[in-house]
Protein backbone atom coordinates (compact mmCIF):
# COMPACT_ATOMS: atom_id res chain seq x y z
CA UNK A 1 0.00 0.00 0.00
CA UNK A 2 1.29 3.63 -1.18
CA UNK A 3 1.05 6.56 -0.71
CA UNK A 4 2.42 10.39 -2.31
CA UNK A 5 4.30 12.11 0.84
CA UNK A 6 4.87 15.73 0.79
CA UNK A 7 7.92 17.27 2.44
CA UNK A 8 7.50 21.02 3.75
CA UNK A 9 10.37 23.17 5.55
CA UNK A 10 10.01 26.00 7.64
CA UNK A 11 12.53 27.42 9.04
CA UNK A 12 11.77 30.87 11.39
CA UNK A 13 13.07 33.28 9.44
CA UNK A 14 9.05 34.02 9.23
CA UNK A 15 8.09 31.02 6.86
CA UNK A 16 10.35 30.07 3.88
CA UNK A 17 8.78 26.92 2.50
CA UNK A 18 9.94 24.45 -0.16
CA UNK A 19 7.30 21.88 -1.52
CA UNK A 20 8.60 18.64 -3.34
CA UNK A 21 6.57 15.62 -4.28
CA UNK A 22 8.24 12.22 -2.90
CA UNK A 23 8.27 9.22 -3.99
CA UNK A 24 5.57 6.52 -2.78
CA UNK A 25 6.21 5.68 0.78
CA UNK A 26 4.84 2.52 2.60
CA UNK A 27 1.49 3.58 4.77
CA UNK A 28 1.37 2.39 8.36
CA UNK A 29 -0.33 -0.51 7.77
CA UNK A 30 2.56 -1.83 5.58
CA UNK A 31 5.64 -3.73 7.38
CA UNK A 32 8.64 -0.61 7.27
CA UNK A 33 11.54 -2.04 9.01
CA UNK A 34 14.06 0.94 9.42
CA UNK A 35 10.88 2.63 7.41
CA UNK A 36 11.88 3.01 4.08
CA UNK A 37 10.79 1.26 0.81
CA UNK A 38 13.41 0.00 -1.75
CA UNK A 39 11.32 1.60 -4.57
CA UNK A 40 10.70 4.80 -2.53
CA UNK A 41 13.88 6.38 -3.18
CA UNK A 42 15.00 9.17 -5.33
CA UNK A 43 17.14 8.40 -7.45
CA UNK A 44 19.80 10.73 -9.41
CA UNK A 45 17.86 9.44 -12.54
CA UNK A 46 14.50 11.24 -11.27
CA UNK A 47 15.79 13.86 -9.07
CA UNK A 48 19.21 15.14 -7.81
CA UNK A 49 19.87 17.46 -11.05
CA UNK A 50 19.84 20.85 -10.32
CA UNK A 51 21.22 23.23 -7.02
CA UNK A 52 17.14 23.32 -6.13
CA UNK A 53 16.98 19.60 -6.27
CA UNK A 54 20.03 19.67 -3.59
CA UNK A 55 18.09 22.07 -1.54
CA UNK A 56 14.76 20.27 -1.41
CA UNK A 57 16.75 17.07 -0.52
CA UNK A 58 18.46 18.77 2.54
CA UNK A 59 15.12 20.37 3.55
CA UNK A 60 13.87 16.98 4.10
CA UNK A 61 16.49 15.83 6.02
CA UNK A 62 15.70 18.93 8.38
CA UNK A 63 12.19 18.23 8.23
CA UNK A 64 11.94 14.69 9.79
CA UNK A 65 13.80 16.62 12.70
CA UNK A 66 10.25 18.48 13.33
CA UNK A 67 7.09 18.36 11.84
CA UNK A 68 7.92 14.84 9.80
CA UNK A 69 4.90 15.97 7.38
CA UNK A 70 6.07 13.46 5.15
CA UNK A 71 5.82 10.37 7.84
CA UNK A 72 3.68 7.89 7.53
CA UNK A 73 3.06 7.87 11.41
CA UNK A 74 2.76 11.20 13.92
CA UNK A 75 5.42 13.72 13.03
CA UNK A 76 9.17 13.90 13.42
CA UNK A 77 12.08 12.46 16.11
CA UNK A 78 11.53 15.77 18.13
CA UNK A 79 8.19 16.24 17.53
CA UNK A 80 6.89 14.28 20.83
CA UNK A 81 8.20 10.66 21.58
CA UNK A 82 11.78 11.93 22.17
CA UNK A 83 11.60 14.19 24.64
CA UNK A 84 8.56 13.15 26.93
CA UNK A 85 10.06 9.88 26.69
CA UNK A 86 13.71 11.77 28.22
CA UNK A 87 11.11 13.53 31.17
CA UNK A 88 9.09 10.04 32.06
CA UNK A 89 12.12 7.65 32.32
CA UNK A 90 13.86 10.14 34.70
CA UNK A 91 13.14 11.69 38.23
CA UNK A 92 11.44 15.02 36.32
CA UNK A 93 8.34 13.17 34.97
CA UNK A 94 5.52 10.98 35.14
CA UNK A 95 2.87 10.44 33.19
CA UNK A 96 -0.56 11.98 33.20
CA UNK A 97 -3.09 9.71 32.06
CA UNK A 98 -3.16 5.45 32.35
CA UNK A 99 -1.38 5.15 28.58
CA UNK A 100 0.46 1.83 29.28
CA UNK A 101 3.70 2.66 27.19
CA UNK A 102 4.27 6.14 29.32
CA UNK A 103 3.15 4.58 32.09
CA UNK A 104 5.86 1.52 31.97
CA UNK A 105 8.45 4.34 31.40
CA UNK A 106 7.52 6.23 34.17
CA UNK A 107 7.65 3.34 36.50
CA UNK A 108 10.52 1.17 34.89
CA UNK A 109 8.61 -1.24 33.75
CA UNK A 110 9.34 -0.29 30.18
CA UNK A 111 10.32 -3.38 27.79
CA UNK A 112 11.58 -3.47 24.14
CA UNK A 113 8.12 -3.57 22.89
CA UNK A 114 7.42 -0.10 24.14
CA UNK A 115 5.97 1.95 21.50
CA UNK A 116 6.77 5.48 22.29
CA UNK A 117 10.79 4.12 22.19
CA UNK A 118 10.39 2.27 18.70
CA UNK A 119 8.48 5.78 17.49
CA UNK A 120 11.53 7.35 18.12
CA UNK A 121 14.10 4.45 17.24
CA UNK A 122 12.19 4.79 13.53
CA UNK A 123 12.12 8.41 12.91
CA UNK A 124 15.84 8.90 13.79
CA UNK A 125 16.48 5.92 11.06
CA UNK A 126 14.29 7.63 8.56
CA UNK A 127 16.20 10.81 8.94
CA UNK A 128 19.29 8.99 8.75
CA UNK A 129 18.07 7.73 5.00
CA UNK A 130 17.35 10.90 3.98
CA UNK A 131 20.43 12.31 4.94
CA UNK A 132 22.13 9.39 3.57
CA UNK A 133 19.85 10.12 -0.12
CA UNK A 134 21.47 13.75 0.07
CA UNK A 135 25.05 13.10 0.92
CA UNK A 136 25.19 9.81 -1.88
CA UNK A 137 23.86 12.28 -4.55
CA UNK A 138 24.54 16.17 -4.14
CA UNK A 139 28.03 15.72 -5.21
CA UNK A 140 26.90 14.40 -8.69
CA UNK A 141 24.91 18.08 -8.99
CA UNK A 142 26.80 20.55 -10.77
CA UNK A 143 26.23 23.82 -9.21
CA UNK A 144 28.26 26.53 -7.12
CA UNK A 145 30.87 24.58 -4.93
CA UNK A 146 30.62 26.36 -2.28
CA UNK A 147 26.66 26.45 -1.62
CA UNK A 148 27.06 22.62 -1.98
CA UNK A 149 30.04 21.99 0.63
CA UNK A 150 27.33 23.75 2.79
CA UNK A 151 24.62 21.82 2.16
CA UNK A 152 27.13 18.39 2.30
CA UNK A 153 27.46 19.74 5.89
CA UNK A 154 24.32 20.59 6.66
CA UNK A 155 23.10 17.02 5.98
CA UNK A 156 26.46 15.53 7.20
CA UNK A 157 25.40 17.55 10.94
CA UNK A 158 21.98 15.85 10.82
CA UNK A 159 23.51 12.39 10.07
CA UNK A 160 25.95 13.12 13.30
CA UNK A 161 23.30 14.16 15.38
CA UNK A 162 20.79 11.35 14.73
CA UNK A 163 23.60 8.25 15.39
CA UNK A 164 24.33 10.18 18.58
CA UNK A 165 20.90 10.23 19.65
CA UNK A 166 21.06 6.06 18.70
CA UNK A 167 23.99 5.30 20.29
CA UNK A 168 23.26 7.31 23.80
CA UNK A 169 19.93 5.41 23.79
CA UNK A 170 20.97 2.11 22.78
CA UNK A 171 24.46 1.67 21.90
CA UNK A 172 25.47 -0.80 19.46
CA UNK A 173 22.85 0.32 16.70
CA UNK A 174 23.12 -0.24 12.60
CA UNK A 175 25.83 1.97 11.12
CA UNK A 176 24.00 2.72 7.77
CA UNK A 177 26.10 5.64 5.45
CA UNK A 178 24.51 4.70 2.30
CA UNK A 179 21.05 4.68 1.22
CA UNK A 180 18.58 1.85 1.39
CA UNK A 181 18.50 0.76 -2.02
CA UNK A 182 17.85 -3.18 -1.40
CA UNK A 183 16.81 -5.59 1.00
CA UNK A 184 19.70 -6.35 2.68
CA UNK A 185 18.61 -3.82 5.56
CA UNK A 186 16.16 -6.15 7.05
CA UNK A 187 19.53 -8.68 8.01
CA UNK A 188 21.85 -5.96 9.01
CA UNK A 189 23.61 -6.62 12.64
CA UNK A 190 24.29 -3.89 15.06
CA UNK A 191 27.82 -2.32 14.41
CA UNK A 192 29.56 -1.65 17.89
CA UNK A 193 29.51 1.77 20.17
CA UNK A 194 32.75 2.86 19.14
CA UNK A 195 32.85 2.89 15.62
CA UNK A 196 29.20 4.67 15.75
CA UNK A 197 31.11 7.04 17.70
CA UNK A 198 33.75 7.36 14.90
CA UNK A 199 31.51 8.07 12.13
CA UNK A 200 29.45 10.44 14.03
CA UNK A 201 32.01 12.70 15.13
CA UNK A 202 33.28 12.75 12.13
CA UNK A 203 30.30 13.80 10.44
CA UNK A 204 30.13 16.80 13.09
CA UNK A 205 33.54 17.52 12.50
CA UNK A 206 33.04 17.65 8.85
CA UNK A 207 30.19 20.32 9.64
CA UNK A 208 31.90 22.34 12.03
CA UNK A 209 34.78 22.72 8.76
CA UNK A 210 32.36 23.79 6.37
CA UNK A 211 29.31 25.33 7.60
CA UNK A 212 28.93 29.30 8.39
CA UNK A 213 29.24 31.03 11.66
CA UNK A 214 25.51 32.06 11.16
CA UNK A 215 23.13 32.94 8.38
CA UNK A 216 20.35 35.78 7.30
CA UNK A 217 17.19 35.84 5.90
CA UNK A 218 15.37 32.55 5.03
CA UNK A 219 17.97 30.53 6.07
CA UNK A 220 18.02 31.40 9.58
CA UNK A 221 17.59 28.11 11.57
CA UNK A 222 19.94 26.06 9.55
CA UNK A 223 22.90 24.19 11.38
CA UNK A 224 25.73 26.48 12.09
CA UNK A 225 29.44 25.61 12.51
CA UNK A 226 29.06 26.49 16.50
CA UNK A 227 25.82 23.84 16.33
CA UNK A 228 28.43 21.18 15.42
CA UNK A 229 31.16 22.54 17.68
CA UNK A 230 28.54 22.25 20.25
CA UNK A 231 27.39 18.94 19.82
CA UNK A 232 31.18 17.95 19.95
CA UNK A 233 31.40 19.13 23.44
CA UNK A 234 28.40 17.09 24.41
CA UNK A 235 29.54 13.96 22.49
CA UNK A 236 33.33 14.52 24.50
CA UNK A 237 31.20 15.30 27.88
CA UNK A 238 29.39 12.09 27.26
CA UNK A 239 32.34 10.16 27.10
CA UNK A 240 34.34 11.67 29.74
CA UNK A 241 36.81 13.04 27.17
CA UNK A 242 37.10 16.04 29.65
CA UNK A 243 39.74 18.37 27.77
CA UNK A 244 37.93 17.93 24.22
CA UNK A 245 34.81 18.52 25.76
CA UNK A 246 36.53 21.55 27.06
CA UNK A 247 38.12 22.58 23.90
CA UNK A 248 34.49 22.13 22.06
CA UNK A 249 33.19 24.31 23.84
CA UNK A 250 35.34 27.19 24.38
CA UNK A 251 35.50 27.15 20.25
CA UNK A 252 31.76 27.98 20.55
CA UNK A 253 31.86 30.78 23.46
CA UNK A 254 34.94 31.91 21.10
CA UNK A 255 32.58 32.95 18.02
CA UNK A 256 31.04 35.65 19.74
CA UNK A 257 28.07 35.52 18.11
CA UNK A 258 26.32 33.30 21.35
CA UNK A 259 25.03 35.13 24.43
CA UNK A 260 22.30 34.52 27.64
CA UNK A 261 18.48 36.49 27.30
CA UNK A 262 18.41 39.12 29.92
CA UNK A 263 15.31 36.67 31.39
CA UNK A 264 14.75 33.38 31.20
CA UNK A 265 11.07 34.33 30.16
CA UNK A 266 12.61 35.87 27.16
CA UNK A 267 13.85 32.29 25.87
CA UNK A 268 10.31 30.83 25.47
CA UNK A 269 9.08 33.65 23.41
CA UNK A 270 8.10 32.26 20.35
CA UNK A 271 9.39 35.63 18.93
CA UNK A 272 12.71 34.61 20.05
CA UNK A 273 12.80 31.39 18.75
CA UNK A 274 16.01 31.87 17.14
CA UNK A 275 17.55 34.39 19.38
CA UNK A 276 20.87 34.87 20.00
CA UNK A 277 21.01 32.07 22.82
CA UNK A 278 19.94 29.35 20.63
CA UNK A 279 23.30 27.50 18.96
CA UNK A 280 20.42 24.57 17.18
CA UNK A 281 17.29 24.10 17.70
CA UNK A 282 14.30 22.06 15.62
CA UNK A 283 11.57 24.55 14.01
CA UNK A 284 7.93 24.55 14.08
CA UNK A 285 5.82 27.36 13.93
CA UNK A 286 1.79 28.90 14.28
CA UNK A 287 1.19 28.57 10.87
CA UNK A 288 -1.17 26.10 10.20
CA UNK A 289 -1.30 25.54 6.43
CA UNK A 290 0.38 22.18 7.04
CA UNK A 291 -0.26 19.13 8.75
CA UNK A 292 2.05 18.96 11.78
CA UNK A 293 3.89 21.69 11.90
CA UNK A 294 3.00 22.85 15.51
CA UNK A 295 5.08 21.41 18.18
CA UNK A 296 2.85 19.00 21.34
CA UNK A 297 4.28 20.73 23.81
CA UNK A 298 0.73 22.46 24.83
CA UNK A 299 -1.14 19.13 24.39
CA UNK A 300 0.95 17.07 26.15
CA UNK A 301 2.10 19.49 29.20
CA UNK A 302 -0.34 21.81 29.76
CA UNK A 303 -2.87 21.05 32.42
CA UNK A 304 -6.69 19.17 31.28
CA UNK A 305 -8.04 21.72 33.90
CA UNK A 306 -7.67 24.79 31.37
CA UNK A 307 -9.92 23.56 29.08
CA UNK A 308 -8.03 24.42 25.86
CA UNK A 309 -6.09 21.57 23.73
CA UNK A 310 -4.41 20.46 26.91
CA UNK A 311 -4.31 16.98 28.33
CA UNK A 312 -1.85 16.84 30.82
CA UNK A 313 -0.34 13.63 29.25
CA UNK A 314 3.13 14.37 31.17
CA UNK A 315 3.54 15.97 34.04
CA UNK A 316 6.44 17.19 36.06
CA UNK A 317 7.46 15.22 39.56
CA UNK A 318 7.14 17.16 42.97
CA UNK A 319 10.97 16.25 43.46
CA UNK A 320 11.63 18.14 40.01
CA UNK A 321 9.21 21.06 41.01
CA UNK A 322 10.70 21.11 44.72
CA UNK A 323 14.51 21.75 44.28
CA UNK A 324 13.94 25.35 42.91
CA UNK A 325 13.74 28.34 45.51
CA UNK A 326 10.91 29.93 44.78
CA UNK A 327 12.65 33.25 43.63
CA UNK A 328 14.60 31.89 40.77
CA UNK A 329 13.22 32.66 38.01
CA UNK A 330 13.65 29.72 36.38
CA UNK A 331 10.51 28.06 38.50
CA UNK A 332 7.59 30.50 38.01
CA UNK A 333 8.18 30.37 34.15
CA UNK A 334 9.11 26.48 33.87
CA UNK A 335 5.96 25.50 36.16
CA UNK A 336 2.14 26.74 36.83
CA UNK A 337 -0.13 25.51 39.74
CA UNK A 338 -2.78 28.43 38.84
CA UNK A 339 -4.28 30.06 35.65
CA UNK A 340 -6.47 33.22 36.29
CA UNK A 341 -8.83 33.45 33.04
CA UNK A 342 -10.23 36.70 31.97
CA UNK A 343 -13.13 36.65 33.72
CA UNK A 344 -11.53 36.26 36.81
CA UNK A 345 -11.64 32.47 37.44
CA UNK A 346 -8.82 31.07 39.34
CA UNK A 347 -8.10 27.32 37.81
CA UNK A 348 -5.89 25.53 40.46
CA UNK A 349 -4.06 22.17 39.29
CA UNK A 350 -0.80 19.94 40.82
CA UNK A 351 2.36 21.82 39.04
CA UNK A 352 2.70 21.16 34.96
CA UNK A 353 4.84 22.60 32.80
CA UNK A 354 3.74 26.09 31.49
CA UNK A 355 7.17 27.32 29.84
CA UNK A 356 6.17 26.07 26.20
CA UNK A 357 3.16 28.34 26.79
CA UNK A 358 3.52 31.91 25.11
CA UNK A 359 0.11 33.29 26.07
CA UNK A 360 0.48 36.08 24.22
CA UNK A 361 1.43 34.66 20.89
CA UNK A 362 -0.72 32.02 21.39
CA UNK A 363 -3.70 32.75 24.09
CA UNK A 364 -6.13 29.95 23.06
CA UNK A 365 -3.29 27.34 23.43
CA UNK A 366 -4.75 25.36 20.48
CA UNK A 367 -1.18 25.13 18.78
CA UNK A 368 2.30 24.90 19.65
CA UNK A 369 4.57 27.57 18.04
CA UNK A 370 7.52 26.73 20.29
CA UNK A 371 10.43 25.75 19.17
CA UNK A 372 12.58 22.44 20.53
CA UNK A 373 15.54 23.58 21.83
CA UNK A 374 18.36 20.92 21.09
CA UNK A 375 21.64 23.30 22.29
CA UNK A 376 21.38 26.43 23.86
CA UNK A 377 23.95 28.71 24.97
CA UNK A 378 23.92 28.10 28.84
CA UNK A 379 23.98 24.47 28.18
CA UNK A 380 27.64 25.39 26.36
CA UNK A 381 28.19 27.54 29.38
CA UNK A 382 27.56 24.62 31.86
CA UNK A 383 29.36 21.89 29.38
CA UNK A 384 32.27 24.58 29.87
CA UNK A 385 32.34 24.01 33.79
CA UNK A 386 32.02 20.93 34.07
CA UNK A 387 34.32 19.68 31.70
CA UNK A 388 36.78 22.23 33.00
CA UNK A 389 36.51 21.11 36.54
CA UNK A 390 36.90 17.76 35.48
CA UNK A 391 40.04 18.20 33.30
CA UNK A 392 41.85 20.78 35.70
CA UNK A 393 40.99 18.67 38.91
CA UNK A 394 38.63 21.57 40.25
CA UNK A 395 36.81 24.61 39.34
CA UNK A 396 39.24 27.08 37.76
CA UNK A 397 37.99 30.92 37.64
CA UNK A 398 36.56 30.97 33.83
CA UNK A 399 34.32 27.57 35.24
CA UNK A 400 33.00 30.00 38.05
CA UNK A 401 32.37 32.60 35.45
CA UNK A 402 30.43 30.12 33.62
CA UNK A 403 28.17 28.59 35.59
CA UNK A 404 27.42 32.17 37.43
CA UNK A 405 26.50 33.43 34.37
CA UNK A 406 23.92 31.00 34.33
CA UNK A 407 22.97 31.56 37.57
CA UNK A 408 23.01 35.41 37.62
CA UNK A 409 20.43 35.23 34.55
CA UNK A 410 17.99 33.10 37.36
CA UNK A 411 18.21 36.29 39.26
CA UNK A 412 16.75 38.43 37.23
CA UNK A 413 12.92 38.77 36.37
CA UNK A 414 11.70 41.99 33.73
CA UNK A 415 14.71 43.46 34.80
CA UNK A 416 14.69 43.17 38.13
CA UNK A 417 17.26 41.48 40.82
CA UNK A 418 16.63 39.45 43.48
CA UNK A 419 18.39 38.12 46.14
CA UNK A 420 18.73 34.39 45.46
CA UNK A 421 21.41 32.41 44.10
CA UNK A 422 24.78 34.06 45.60
CA UNK A 423 27.89 33.45 42.87
CA UNK A 424 29.27 30.50 44.31
CA UNK A 425 33.18 30.20 44.67
CA UNK A 426 35.30 28.19 47.38
CA UNK A 427 34.20 24.57 46.57
CA UNK A 428 36.47 21.71 45.53
CA UNK A 429 36.15 19.40 42.80
CA UNK A 430 33.01 17.13 43.93
CA UNK A 431 31.00 20.22 45.49
CA UNK A 432 31.62 21.98 41.89
CA UNK A 433 30.62 19.14 39.92
CA UNK A 434 27.34 18.74 42.30
CA UNK A 435 26.04 22.30 41.38
CA UNK A 436 26.94 22.13 38.41
CA UNK A 437 24.55 19.01 37.81
CA UNK A 438 21.98 20.93 39.76
CA UNK A 439 22.18 23.81 37.65
CA UNK A 440 21.64 21.25 34.66
CA UNK A 441 18.61 19.94 35.84
CA UNK A 442 17.26 23.01 36.88
CA UNK A 443 17.64 24.49 33.63
CA UNK A 444 16.73 21.93 31.03
CA UNK A 445 13.45 20.94 32.56
CA UNK A 446 11.69 19.17 29.69
CA UNK A 447 14.78 19.70 26.87
CA UNK A 448 15.19 16.25 26.64
CA UNK A 449 18.33 16.26 28.31
CA UNK A 450 17.46 14.46 32.21
CA UNK A 451 17.62 10.90 30.89
CA UNK A 452 21.02 11.31 29.64
CA UNK A 453 22.39 12.95 32.03
CA UNK A 454 21.70 10.73 34.90
CA UNK A 455 22.90 7.76 32.57
CA UNK A 456 26.45 9.50 31.98
CA UNK A 457 26.48 10.67 35.95
CA UNK A 458 25.51 6.70 37.27
CA UNK A 459 23.00 8.35 39.32
CA UNK A 460 19.77 6.91 37.67
CA UNK A 461 18.76 4.52 39.73
CA UNK A 462 19.32 6.78 43.26
CA UNK A 463 17.53 9.63 41.76
CA UNK A 464 14.57 8.12 40.13
CA UNK A 465 14.27 6.00 43.43
CA UNK A 466 14.25 9.42 45.70
CA UNK A 467 12.13 11.36 43.25
CA UNK A 468 9.52 8.50 42.58
CA UNK A 469 8.15 6.38 45.74
CA UNK A 470 7.71 2.90 45.30
CA UNK A 471 9.60 2.53 42.10
CA UNK A 472 12.90 -0.01 41.82
CA UNK A 473 15.18 0.97 39.18
CA UNK A 474 17.43 -1.85 37.43
CA UNK A 475 20.20 0.58 36.63
CA UNK A 476 21.96 -2.26 34.85
CA UNK A 477 18.85 -2.78 32.03
CA UNK A 478 18.14 0.80 32.17
CA UNK A 479 21.27 2.83 31.34
CA UNK A 480 19.96 1.97 27.79
CA UNK A 481 16.34 1.59 26.02
CA UNK A 482 15.30 -1.92 24.29
CA UNK A 483 16.14 -2.55 20.31
CA UNK A 484 12.39 -2.21 19.10
CA UNK A 485 11.28 -5.76 19.09
CA UNK A 486 9.27 -5.11 16.22
CA UNK A 487 12.66 -4.58 14.50
CA UNK A 488 13.92 -7.98 15.82
CA UNK A 489 10.76 -9.78 14.46
CA UNK A 490 11.68 -8.71 11.18
CA UNK A 491 15.64 -8.85 11.53
CA UNK A 492 16.89 -11.82 13.20
CA UNK A 493 20.51 -10.24 13.37
CA UNK A 494 19.45 -7.46 15.75
CA UNK A 495 20.65 -8.49 19.06
CA UNK A 496 18.95 -7.41 22.33
CA UNK A 497 20.67 -5.43 25.04
CA UNK A 498 21.02 -6.98 28.42
CA UNK A 499 17.68 -7.33 30.51
CA UNK A 500 15.08 -7.11 27.49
Amino acid sequence: MKRIALIKIVFKNKLAFALIAILAVFSPQCEKPLEENPTSLLTNKVFYQTPNDALLAVNAAYDHLGSGSNNSDFGGVYFNNYWAVQALASDNGNSGRPEPNAVQLAEFRHDASNLMVQDIWEDIYRTINLANLAIANIPGIEMDESLKSRFLGEVHFIRGLMYFELVRMFGDVPLLTVPTEDLSILTISRTPVEEVYAQLISDLQMAEATLPVRYSGADIGRATTGAASGYLARVHLTREEWSLAQQQAEKVMALGVYRLLPDFADVFKIANNNSDEVVFATNFTLNNDAIWETSQFNVRALPLALNRNSNSWEVPTLDVYNIFDDLDRRKEVTFATSFTESDGTVLEFPPHIFKYWDQQAEPSASSGGNDFFNLRYSDILLMYAEASNESNGGPSAEAYEAINRVRRRARFAEGEERNTLPDLSGLDQAGFREQVWLERRKEFVWEGQRWFDLVRQERLKTRVEAAKSGISVDENKYKLFGIPQRERDINPNLSQNPGY
